[in-house]
């Protein structure tokens, strides 16, 4: 058998080209795919600016050179297979490929191509108008929505920005074009077979078209690939197993069923630098997966290497499993996009986003699998990751280490209105504003990111801690006392009248009591009606309560107390002097105090007005009729004093030694 075609039809983004490369190369068919050469066509014509409609216009088809090689597109010798997968191709190329003359032109050449040979051929029409009798017909299909997908992401992967509304509305209107088209219009054959990829990974459908070529081979005459005169053409990148037949000490030799034998080099067996020779390496009979790396007239020459880097990332995929982290060495640096490391010849991507500080080019460095997309052997990978869990690791140590009432040193990492953010080795707490300073403050101007404090923890509520720095410092109260002490004489001012005394601010946030009885000696003084709040007031110490923070203040202790000398009692007769004549009685002033003689005891008898017999400055003597000092209470009566000298005055005049001697001769000297 010289031909066996494979035509595989379906509409865009079905998969078609993708799929049928990989199946190709898998069973080592040429592939071909029309599909690109209507895409070139389509190009050439936009880029000659003519009337894509106008039929006449394509006679530069014959002056073209359109060449189909080893995947690529090349039109007049210019490689062009990115850009005929751009949108603006995308929209136009149903408009040439169903003209006449274009799809005569490129089926004479898709059906010379496919007269013999082991050929895969894609497109729209290839089973039923190409190749109506190939050998095995498939129709690829799979949703809109799935396939718009697709031609996003690869479009993304040749540099092409895309958006999926536009490209999924194309692919609806690409869909109705090519099915109503009057020549060659896309459908299925009747005898093909319709595989739905909307599900479907890309090996589940190469295995799957892979099952059908090899049944179909079966069907016809038992015919397989093994059966051929001709062994199967190899290709630089195709994997075949081969069997140890010869070994030197640098070389192997290995039968791969062809027409030489492969020959592999030991630094193609192995990046193990210390490994010297083949010897006790690998033995005749065993079996060895690799790769053809070149071939030339006398030579197949094979490399393990690749299949070395696919065991290697099974090992990647584990970690990914597992969890687990992977030493890997930092190759370069893609600007602005992130890191390629190589972890046993398997690159791995490390973005910029989840690269740090520690990451240098150069270097090995411990990463953590994010991603894996096994089928290409790709990963992405993070050192941000594990640096996050060594940080959360040494954190919650740290807080562990941490209890309320400790005092920390830390650095201020920021400042705001409501407080400061002050951190330790690897945690944070907040300094609210009120915690910085006894005083009012600008925390703003008081502490700068970067200032080095010793704060106090106060709280450690749900691994939240809450900071004080005031709790280090002195109290206003505290400094206050360490220079002041009980019986000092200070000055205070009045900032707020009570019912039980004044309250004076002595220094900033320090207050002390100066209790109604501290006011005067004099009991009956109210100091609290001559004053007004701002009023200053001196004053001396008389207590201090450290704990309680109070401060007991006294305006007498700084007065004479005319009382603590007043030794006199009641009976005593004392000197008098009126001070000030009232209405109920006299003010008097004696010993030193001032005294009071109630109208009814200030004459002898009772009179209408005490101002006719009185005058300020007055003396005379008094009896005292009530004494209190604690009180400041003194009662005199001159009534008595008056009395006492009219008895004496006529008691002489009535001595009974001279009975004989007449009431007026008693009387006559004071009668004269």
């Amino acid at each position: 058998m010289n031909r066996f075609v494979v035509a595989i039809d379906g509409p865009a983004g079905s998969g078609k080209s993708s799929i049928s490369k990989k199946v190709a190369k898998q069973k080592g068919f040429t592939h071909l795919d029309t599909g690109a050469m209507y895409r070139a066509v389509t190009l050439e014509a936009l880029r000659r600016n003519i009337d894509l409609n106008d039929e006449s216009k394509y006679d530069f088809l014959n002056q073209i050179e359109l060449v189909y090689k080893e995947g690529k597109i090349f039109l007049n010798g210019e490689d062009v297979s990115k850009e005929i997968r751009s949108e603006l191709v995308t929209n136009y190329v149903s408009t040439p490929s169903k003209l006449k003359v274009v799809r005569d032109k490129m089926v004479e050449f898709q059906k010379k191509s496919a007269q013999q040979g082991y050929i895969v051929m894609d497109g729209r029409d290839i089973g039923t108008i190409v190749v109506p009798d190939a050998e095995l017909k498939i129709f690829l299909t799979a949703s809109a929505e799935e396939r718009a997908k697709r031609r996003c992401i690869e479009n993304a992967q040749t540099g092409i920005e895309s958006d999926y509304e536009t490209i999924l509305k194309e692919i609806q209107m690409r869909d109705y074009k090519d099915s109503h088209r009057e020549i060659a219009p896309l459908k299925k054959a009747e005898d093909a077979i319709l595989i739905d990829t909307t599900n479907m990974t890309i090996e589940e459908v190469c295995n799957t078209i892979i099952k059908l070529i090899d049944k179909r081979f079966n069907e016809m005459e038992n015919f397989t690939m093994d059966n051929l005169d001709m062994p199967k053409e190899l290709k630089v990148g195709d994997v075949v197993e081969g069997t140890v037949v010869s070994i030197d000490d640098k070389t192997i030799y290995l039968d791969i069923h062809n027409f030489t034998e492969g020959m592999m080099h030991l630094d193609h067996y192995t990046k193990d630098k210390s490994v010297e020779s083949f010897n006790d390496l690998v033995h005749k009979g065993d079996k060895i997966k690799c790769q053809v790396a070149k071939i030339d007239e006398e030579h197949i020459y094979l490399s393990r290497l690749n299949q070395i880097s696919e065991e290697n990332f099974k090992e990647v995929i584990q970690a990914k499993e597992e969890n687990q982290n992977l030493l890997a060495h930092v190759q370069s640096e893609i600007k602005d996009k992130g890191y390629l490391l190589n972890y046993k010849g398997n690159t791995l991507f490390l973005p910029k986003s989840q690269s740090t500080s520690e990451v240098v080019v150069g270097k090995n460095i411990e990463v953590r699998i994010l991603e894996i997309e096994e089928k290409r052997k790709r990963a992405v990978v993070s050192r941000r990751v594990i640096e996050q869990e060594i940080y959360q690791e040494n954190r919650a140590k740290e807080l562990d280490s941490i209890a309320v009432n400790d005092v920390l040193k830390g650095k201020v990492a920021k400042v705001e209105k409501y407080g400061a953010i002050v951190r330790f080795n690897y945690v944070q707490g907040l300094l609210k504003t009120n915690q910085v300073s006894h005083s009012f403050i600008d925390i703003e101007k008081e502490l700068h990111v970067g200032d080095e404090i010793e704060v106090k923890v106060i709280s450690k509520e749900n691994n939240k801690l809450v900071l004080s720095r005031k709790a280090l410092l002195k109290t206003p109260f505290a400094l206050y006392i360490e220079q002041h002490k009980v019986s000092d004489k200070v000055v205070g001012k009045v900032v707020n009248k009570l019912g039980f005394g004044l309250l004076l601010e002595l220094a900033d946030n320090v207050k002390g009591l100066l209790h109604s009885s501290e006011y005067s000696h004099n009991p009956n003084d109210n100091f609290n009606n001559h004053v007004k709040i701002g009023d200053m007031v001196e004053v001396a110490i008389i207590g201090i309560q450290e704990e309680k923070e109070k401060i007991s203040l006294s305006r007498k202790a700084l007065m004479d107390n005319p009382w603590s000398r007043v030794t006199a009692k009641e009976g005593d007769l004392v000197d008098i002097k009126v001070s000030e004549v009232k209405e109920n009685g006299l003010v008097v002033e004696t010993l030193g105090v001032d005294g009071f003689v109630p109208e009814a005891e200030a004459l002898a008898e009772k009179k209408d007005n005490l101002a006719s017999y009185y005058a300020v400055g007055d003396t005379t003597k008094a009896y005292i009729t009530e004494i209190k000092p604690k009180e400041w209470r003194l009662i005199l009566s001159i009534r008595k004093y008056l009395a006492e000298e009219d008895r004496k005055s006529y008691e002489k005049y009535l001595n009974e030694e001279d009975a004989t001697v007449t009431i007026g001769e008693r009387f006559k000297e004071v009668l004269k």
